[in-house]
């Protein structure tokens, strides 16, 4: 891989990585390696290093491996809830190290031939008693999935359908409904992400229950809104979740069901100071509801 860096500065780099890949084989040291490595991962500055660095993590002997051992050892912990911050903590990291893979194109199309996210998904299906280590876990693992939902690229079409068959979409449903404030916000970025794409929204299409419960839980988000201020950026991604939606709203007889559903706060300025932040939300807001009241077809 090219690299635009000093070579000292490179040279460094590149040893420090061996090293750090090397010791994650030392079962009896490799809590500490998690920690420096995901320092490490924190210290690159630029997309360019972190896409270097997940590519020679993921191309590295045995390491992946060893990163999901950390996550099949905790299993256990999740049927009796007793995870600690300190197992979460080491759990968290290792995760972080297979997201900084999913830096690097060819290792997201390979994390997901691989059939990784069905290793994370155990923990997204917890919605009752979450205590706040387990909270922290899914927060990564949602951080990771969002990593690896790139459609726009070369793979990107390939890589949406691996996850459509994971189930990540119904993951997704659940973790808004059951999640804290942060825990919505990534799940609602990734459901956004999938309906933006034509093949994502008619997936969500395909079912008319599933429709019907993506609306439900849309509604259900915004009704959170009036005790957790939402950011602009969040705001926007659940706008953009019901214009993709609306572009639908005719088609096998869902329109009532948009309609019954919709929340009028979106459009009555509820947010108004919010939406003054950002001139894109009121477009979006104004395409939104011309989409929604304008006559169906005959």
């Amino acid at each position: 891989m090219s690299n635009n860096l000093p070579a000292s500065t490179f040279s460094e780099r590149r040893y420090r990585t061996e090293q750090l890949i090397m010791n994650l084989r030392e079962s009896s040291i490799r809590e500490a390696v998690l920690i420096e490595l995901n320092n490490f991962i924190i210290e690159q500055s630029t997309e360019a290093m972190r896409m270097d660095l997940g590519f020679h993590l993921w191309n590295s002997e045995l390491t992946l491996t060893i990163l999901l051992q950390e996550v099949v050892a905790v299993y256990p912990k999740l049927l009796d809830s007793t995870l600690a911050m300190a197992e979460s903590t080491r759990l968290c990291n290792a995760l972080n190290a297979i997201q900084c893979m999913a830096s690097h194109p060819n290792a997201r199309i390979g994390l997901l031939k691989a059939n990784i996210p069905y290793f994370l998904y155990p923990f997204l299906r917890i919605s009752e008693n979450v205590m706040r280590p387990l909270q922290f876990v899914k927060l990564t693992i949602l951080n990771l999935i969002a990593a690896l939902a790139k459609f726009d690229e070369s793979y990107g079409q390939e890589i949406l359908l691996l996850l459509l068959d994971t189930q990540v979409f119904s993951l997704c449903l659940l973790c808004i409904h059951h999640g804290d404030q942060l825990i919505r916000k990534v799940a609602t970025l990734i459901l956004m992400k999938i309906l933006m794409q034509e093949k994502g929204l008619k997936y969500c299409c395909a079912l008319p229950a599933r429709f019907l419960l993506v609306i439900q839980v849309l509604h259900q988000l915004v009704d959170t809104f009036a005790s957790e201020i939402p950011s602009s950026q969040q705001l926007k991604n659940v706008v953009q979740c019901y214009l993709s939606l609306s572009r639908v709203a005719w088609a096998g007889g869902v329109y009532d069901a948009v309609r019954t559903y919709f929340p009028l706060q979106l459009i009555d300025y509820k947010f108004g100071i919010i939406i003054r932040d950002d001139p894109e939300i009121p477009i979006m807001l104004h395409q939104l509801e011309l989409n929604l009241t304008r006559q169906p077809p005959q």
